[in-house]
């Protein structure tokens, strides 16, 4: 059996699935919850929760977030790095900038979070806890040799979901509101979490585009229907790994 609470951490976000969880406990015991899921720390690219700001580009906040995780030892570390550097279409539309200095700076300070999450993400496995990274499924970053190495570990799988079937929208050319696909990769060593993420769209409605402006912004938030279903994954795999 485990001890202690069963703790959800975000990497690189704000709260979002932890911010349907109750907080730990300050003792450390597992407070009623989602089948005994709490809300652990969350790192976000600017400021979490308490209000502390997180520069992952310097190595002594990485060091910071890096003890942190390695101290609450967290049951589930979902990270979700940038992912515009690794956007085939932001890399087709600047094709003519990726010599630049400031493009290649911009790339360079990309692969720096990405390896870093993997350094989690390699924590997490094997500590047996688990974690659950998330890309567009076009993104090059999957070809990245980080997260290729990660993904053919005994144990990791990855799924591909379409956020309409979770309730992603985005604003339409006529002003009203309309489902996005956005066609998400998901990687993770928990095969719960993995089958509660894994839904194509059924049709029956109509797709917004997701570019530009507040449409590209709607792709960065995820749905409630994904906080929950992510949630109800992890629980499952506690019982699971518990019964």
């Amino acid at each position: 059996m485990r001890r202690g609470p069963a703790a959800i951490t975000e990497l690189y976000s704000p709260p979002r699935v932890t911010a349907a969880l109750p907080r730990q406990s300050v003792s450390g015991h597992r407070v009623p919850g989602l089948s005994g899921l709490v809300a652990g720390s969350t790192f976000d690219l600017y400021a979490d929760a308490a209000g502390v700001t997180w520069d992952f580009t310097r190595p002594s906040d990485r060091k910071r977030a890096w003890d942190r995780i390695s101290a609450e030892k967290p049951y589930l570390v979902v990270g979700s790095p940038p992912c515009t550097m690794f956007s085939r279409l932001n890399v087709n539309l600047n094709a003519n900038k990726k010599h630049t200095l400031e493009w290649k700076r911009r790339l360079h300070e990309a692969e720096v979070l990405l390896t870093f999450a993997v350094a989690v993400y390699t924590l997490q496995v094997r500590a047996g806890r688990h974690f659950l990274h998330e890309h567009p499924a076009g993104a090059t970053s999957w070809e990245h040799p980080t997260i290729a190495k990660l993904r053919a570990r005994v144990g990791v799988g990855a799924v591909v979901a379409h956020q309409c079937e979770f309730g992603l929208e985005t604003s339409t050319a006529g002003g009203g509101r309309a489902l996005a696909m956005k066609p998400t990769r998901f990687m993770s060593s928990a095969p719960a979490v993995l089958e509660a993420l894994s839904r194509r769209c059924q049709g029956g409605h109509a797709h917004a585009p997701l570019l530009g402006g507040t449409r590209a912004r709607d792709a960065a938030v995820y749905p409630p229907g994904l906080c929950q279903a992510i949630a109800r994954g992890a629980a499952e795999q506690l019982r699971r790994e518990e019964r």
